[in-house]
Order: C-alpha cells, then sequence, then structure tokens
C-alpha cells in the first residue's frame, strides 16, 4: 500500500458531530457563551463592579433642582445676509433658523457668557466656597485668574440648552442642590447672555464705515502732507511757471557759452601769432661800445700819491732808518711795480640794451594770457549755471511725474471718501432704526423652579446595571477572542477545518480492559474507513501537548479492536518505552535484548494484542535507517498484523517522525479539552500535512458539558 496520494474514505455516518462545513476562524455565539462559562467568575466580578459604581453614585448624589427658562429665536437682519456695507458686493438673502438657533445655544454654553454671569452673581453666590479662604480661614482664598475657570465649567456642566429642529423655542436648564441658587444662576446666566449678545451684535455697519471714513481721511491727509512735501523739496511755486523759467535760463546761458567759445577762439589764435613773432626777435641789441687800459675800479695811483705825500711827512720827522719809513717805501715800490704791470693790458666795454620790439610784444602776448585765462573761469562758471538749470529742470520733470501720480491717487480716494461717507450716514440711521422694532431674542418664560428636585440615583443604578452587562458582554467577547484553547469540539472544528472523530467525556474510563462507547466507535470508524479500498493497517495518534492522554486513547482503541474484532493487533508507544502500557494490560517485559530491525512485543490478557517495548529506540526513529529499512519493517508489520497503533512521540519534528507519518495510513489528531494550545494544534495539524501524512480527523479529550442544558437553547 502506497505511503502517500491514495485516497481515504470515511464513513460520514461514523463521524458524530461532523458538520456539512467548516467556515475557518469562524465566530459563533456558542463560543461566547462557552467562554463565559469557563470564566464565569471574572464576568461576574465584570458585572458587578458598575453596579456597584451606580449604587454608590446614586448614594452620594443629591437631588437636584432644575430651573428652566425658554427663549423664542427670530430671524432677524442680525441672521440674514446684509448687503454689502461697500455697496459693491452681491446682496445675498438666506435664513436658516437651525444654524441661528444652535448659535444662540453655543453662545450660551461659551466662557464669555458664564465667566460674566459667576462674575456678576459673586464668588459665592452660585457654588459656595469658591472665593473664600480655605481651611478654616487659615489659607487665602484663590486668585480670580484660578477659581474662574473651573467654576465656568462646573456651571457648563450643571447647564443645559435644548431646541428641536420643529422650532424656534431654546431650552436653557440649570441643575443645582439648592433651588434658590438655581433660580438666580439661570437668572445671571441669562442676563449676562443678554448683555454679551448685545456687545457682539453692536458693531454694526454704521461703526464699519465711520472706521473706513476715518482711515480714508486720514490717508488723503497722508496724500496732501506727501504732495506739500514735494513740491516743498522742489522749491514749486507754480510748476508751468517755474518749467518755463528754467528753460529760459538753459537758453541763455547756452547762447553764452556760445559767444564766450568764439571770443576764445580768437584770444587762442592772437596769442598763438605773437608767440611766433616774438620768436623771431632777438632778445637784446648793442647801445655803446669803449676801449682803455684802465682796470675797472683800479686805484693803486691814487694809492701812490697818498704814500708818496705820506713818506715826504714821515722823511721831515724821522730818520732814514726808522723801521716804519723803510715799511713805507717798500709798500711803495710793490704798488709802483703794480701799476707798471697793469699799464701793458687793455680793457673794452661794450653796453647792450633789451630789444623793444620784443618787449611790446611780451606785453600783448600778457594781455592776451589773461584775456584767455578769464574767458575759460567764466566758461566754467557758465557750464556750472548750465548744470544747475539742467538739474533744475531734471528735478521739476520727476515733481512732476510725482504730482500727477499723487494727485490720480488723492482724486480716486476722495471720491471714494465722498461716496463710503454718504453711506455711513444711512447706515448709521438703518440702525438706529432697527435698535427701535423688537429684539431677535425673546424671553418666553423666565427662571422657573419645579414643583419637585430631580433625583438621579435610580438612573445611577440602572446605568451600573447596563453598563455591567455591557462590560460583562465585552469581557466576554474579548476573552472569547484571545482565548487560547479548544474547549469544545465545535470550537476545534471550526478552527482546524478537520472532521471530530471521538469526543471523549472528561471522567470516562480508558482502561484498556474496560472499553466505553466513545472508543468503541472510534475503534469501528477507523475499522470501516478505507484507503483505495483497503483497510487501514497503520494508525498514528499525533500529539498536540503533554497532556493530551493521546497514549491512553491509543491503548483503548487498540485494545477494543482487539477485543471486539478479534483482528492482531499491535501498539507501539514512540514517546515511552511501554511498561506502563503493559502493566495496564497485566503483562511484563520478560527480557532487555532487542534486534535493532525488528519490534520487540509482549503478549497481553487479550489473546490477539501485544505492546512494543522499547519502540522508541529501534529503527522507527532512526534518521540513519533509511527510508527503505523502515518500509520493510513496516511491510512486515503489515503482513504478520492487523492493525498497527502508533503514539507518536510530544516532539515530532524529527525527519525520522516526519518520514514514519508519511508512511501512515491514517494519523489522529488528539486534543486535551481546555488545556490545548490553539497555535500548537495548528502546528502539529500543518506539520502532518507538510509531512505527507494523511489527517483524518481528531479526537477531543477530556471535554465536559460547559454550557448548561436549560441554556443550550441560546446558542443552537
Amino acid at each position: 500500500m502506497s505511503a502517500a496520494g491514495d485516497a481515504l474514505a470515511v464513513p460520514a455516518a461514523h463521524m458524530p458531530g461532523t458538520p456539512a462545513a467548516w467556515a475557518p476562524g469562524s465566530f459563533a455565539v456558542r463560543d461566547v457563551l462557552t467562554t463565559a462559562f469557563l470564566r464565569l467568575p471574572l464576568l461576574i466580578l465584570a458585572l458587578i463592579l458598575p453596579v456597584l459604581a451606580g449604587v454608590l453614585a446614586a448614594s452620594v448624589t443629591r437631588p437636584l433642582w432644575p430651573a428652566e427658562a425658554l427663549l423664542l429665536v427670530q430671524a432677524s437682519r442680525e441672521s440674514l445676509g446684509s448687503p454689502d456695507p461697500t455697496g459693491t458686493g452681491p446682496t445675498v438673502m438666506s435664513v436658516e433658523t437651525p444654524k441661528i438657533i444652535q448659535s444662540e445655544a453655543e453662545l450660551i454654553n461659551s466662557d464669555a457668557v458664564l465667566r460674566r454671569a459667576l462674575l456678576a452673581a459673586g464668588p459665592g453666590s452660585i457654588f459656595p466656597g469658591l472665593g473664600e479662604r480655605r481651611l478654616f480661614g487659615l489659607r487665602p482664598a484663590l486668585p480670580e485668574s484660578e477659581w474662574l475657570p473651573a467654576a465656568a465649567d462646573r456651571l457648563r456642566r450643571a447647564l443645559w440648552v435644548r431646541f428641536s429642529a420643529n422650532s424656534n423655542v431654546l431650552r436653557v436648564t440649570l441643575s443645582l442642590p439648592d433651588a434658590e441658587r438655581a433660580r438666580l444662576a439661570l437668572h445671571a446666566v441669562l442676563e449676562a447672555y443678554f448683555t454679551y449678545r448685545a456687545e457682539v451684535f453692536a458693531q454694526g455697519d454704521s461703526q464699519l464705515l465711520s472706521v473706513e471714513t476715518d482711515r480714508m481721511a486720514a490717508d488723503l491727509r497722508a496724500l496732501d502732507a506727501q504732495i506739500s512735501q514735494v513740491r516743498s523739496d522742489a522749491r514749486i511755486l507754480d510748476l508751468p511757471q517755474d518749467m518755463q523759467l528754467a528753460n529760459a535760463r538753459i537758453d541763455s546761458v547756452t547762447t553764452r557759452i556760445d559767444a564766450l567759445r568764439e571770443r576764445k577762439a580768437v584770444t587762442d589764435a592772437q596769442l598763438m601769432a605773437a608767440s611766433a613773432r616774438l620768436a623771431s626777435h632777438p632778445q637784446r641789441v648793442v647801445a655803446t661800445a669803449e676801449s682803455t687800459n684802465l682796470a675797472p675800479n683800479d686805484d693803486s695811483r691814487n694809492e701812490l700819491t697818498r704814500l708818496l705825500l705820506e713818506r715826504r711827512h714821515m722823511a721831515a720827522q724821522f730818520t732814514p732808518d726808522w723801521p716804519p719809513l723803510r715799511a713805507l717805501d717798500q709798500r711803495i715800490s710793490a704798488l709802483r711795480e703794480s701799476i707798471a704791470a697793469n699799464a701793458r693790458i687793455r680793457f673794452e666795454t661794450v653796453r647792450e640794451v633789451r630789444n623793444p620790439a620784443v618787449e611790446q610784444i611780451s606785453l600783448r602776448i600778457a594781455t592776451l594770457e589773461v584775456e584767455a585765462d578769464a574767458i575759460g573761469r567764466q566758461m566754467e562758471e557758465l557750464m556750472g549755471q548750465r548744470r544747475e538749470a539742467e538739474a533744475r529742470a531734471a528735478a521739476l520733470l520727476n515733481a512732476e511725474s510725482v504730482l500727477r501720480d499723487l494727485g490720480r491717487r488723492r482724486d480716486a480716494l476722495e471720491a471714494s471718501f465722498r461716496q463710503i461717507s454718504g453711506r455711513e450716514t444711512g447706515a448709521r440711521v438703518a440702525e438706529d432704526a432697527r435698535r427701535a422694532r423688537s429684539p431677535t431674542v425673546s424671553v418666553l418664560q423666565p427662571a422657573t423652579l419645579p414643583a419637585r428636585p430631580r433625583d438621579r440615583s435610580l438612573s445611577f443604578i440602572l446605568a451600573g446595571l447596563v453598563g455591567g452587562v455591557m462590560l460583562s458582554a465585552a469581557a466576554a467577547i474579548l476573552l472569547t477572542l484571545t482565548r487560547r484553547s479548544y474547549a469544545t469540539t465545535e470550537e476545534a472544528t471550526r478552527g482546524l477545518t478537520l472532521p471530530v472523530l471521538a469526543s471523549i467525556p472528561r471522567r470516562a474510563s480508558l482502561e484498556g480492559a474496560n472499553p466505553n462507547p466513545q472508543i468503541t466507535d472510534l475503534g469501528s470508524m477507523l475499522l470501516d474507513a478505507r484507503a483505495s479500498g483497503e483497510r487501514l493497517s497503520l494508525l498514528q495518534f499525533v500529539s498536540t501537548g503533554p497532556e493530551d492522554g493521546r497514549g491512553a486513547i491509543a491503548l483503548a482503541v487498540a485494545a477494543e479492536i482487539a477485543r471486539a474484532r478479534g483482528l492482531r493487533t499491535l501498539l507501539i508507544d514512540l514517546e515511552t518505552d511501554g511498561r506502563r502500557h503493559l502493566a495496564e494490560m497485566g503483562a511484563s517485559p520478560m527480557h532487555d535484548s532487542q534486534d535493532p530491525e525488528n519490534v520487540l512485543a509482549f503478549s497481553t490478557v487479550i489473546p490477539s494484542f501485544w505492546i512494543a517495548y522499547n519502540a522508541h529506540t529501534s529503527l522507527l526513529t532512526d534518521p540513519h535507517a533509511g527510508i527503505d529499512r523502515t518500509v520493510a519493517l513496516l511491510t512486515r508489520l503489515r503482513r504478520e498484523l492487523d492493525v498497527v497503533v502508533f503514539v507518536a512521540p510530544a516532539d515530532s519534528s524529527a525527519y525520522a517522525m516526519r518520514r514514519l507519518t508519511a508512511l501512515m495510513d491514517a494519523n489522529v489528531l488528539v486534543l486535551r479539552a481546555e488545556r490545548n494550545d490553539k497555535g500548537a494544534v495548528r502546528r502539529a495539524r500543518d506539520a502532518v500535512a507538510a509531512a505527507g501524512g494523511k489527517l483524518v480527523g481528531f479526537v477531543m479529550n477530556g471535554e465536559r458539558p460547559i454550557i448548561p442544558r436549560r441554556l443550550a437553547w441560546l446558542a443552537p
């Protein structure tokens, strides 16, 4: 018989509780009820806590006095789309009464209104203790910036504004424990509301237009100041006349510059001609010429005469050998020698004078140079005057452009100013007329107290009861979604998409010698199943957890097959050595020696039933044995026995077990109700499918009736 690929047929009549179709991962009401009874103490706690909270709230809640007032809201010009104040926009007439009423309700609940009401009524008039000294007067009172926001929130929670889409009436209710405080508080809220509303709608079109008029007037004054500043900066008295004078000055200066240029050309020509004539005349001419042998300024002859006269006088008075007289003689001799030497030299004297023509030409040149310099300076001054005149003309042109632009802006602004000023007057008249009409919001009923207070104790109790039921239901659904185990065969069938082969009750006996109806049905079902027309010979019970009880179930099924059908049956436990199974069946191993190529088995009290001993050490679990040796051993078992029941170990991920799983005729998952792991069960199912084994269904072990019979109708 082939290990994989053969069709497996299990009679549907032998599958108790097998549905016609399964919806993987579906969620049923029965699962919620199952979880509820599994986690009943937790759900009871979830039910009781809100109820206790409601009872506690009812016990501490004081009755409230609801003060009520009625307001009539009408559509007026404040609610309509009014014309554009400038007169340039469209006029939109649209009335949406529900939006108007909702706006008024939100205005009543606004912080501005509530804080005004609290300040107008006083710190402790609405809520006692606010703004007063704390701790028996030992600590100072809280400032207004701290207690006012909290009091406004508290007043908002006590205030209730109701309105209907089919009515224009606002019902304003304020509930407080004290009746008189409730009435006074509501009256203060309404007064603050009407005051604040009047302030909000006080700014009409006339004020907007007045502001716009003032702005335009300021702009006009600013433009006038700019125009005056431009005229002052440009020194303009009469712009056309100033521009004409500037042009005339430019023409006059230009004419004078042209005349000076002609004069300068004549002067330059005369200066060049005089310079050329001066270069052609000599600078000096001879006036007299003299010739003499006397040197200029030579006084030696006169000196000689004086010395001779002096010697004559001294010779008459002194002796000839007197030293001064001899010295005087030496001087006379030297002077005579000098006169004799100079008599041989002649001197000529020539006197020259300046040429008179050069003098006249030089004077003319000097005159022409002075005139040329004067003409140049006059030319520079006239050029400066022309630049000033041109700058003045350019400044006037620029000022004319600026003044033209400012003038256009002022004309346009002045026209707008006149138009807006007229509209402002009309708007002020219209607003005065509107104030004389009836108001938009009218008081139909002032703050009024009912005959009896409103007691909310029963509401809190009912709310706690409803909250407890809802919390319990939510907890049950959440626990159902997060539960990690299958508690019933229906849940396992939907979660695994596998048929249930048997459901064994929790207190059912699984002893091999004492069969029960569930084991009998399971054994008969497996024997009646056919694979390619042949009976199943190799059956394996696959583990899904350490406490699934697959060993006891496999022993009971094998004993039932051997006892009821008389078939040669062998139980092979691949997790333990089999001593416990042998002891339950009244047998014990005789020796420990074993051939690895065979399976050592011992007989039991049932004649055709054997239990293998120490099979977990045989080649069935040896990955080195190879597929041929494993198939040969299974073939011998098929030939010598009718049915072989295997008990898979807890860890079937080894290759040897995956190989053996693929060679089985049928694999059966064993689940322990309420004590399994959904993830582990799915992994065991997928592991069998991945190994190529045939998975016919599962057995639920230890299942108990969770939902009472009287409540079974709630989850059919």
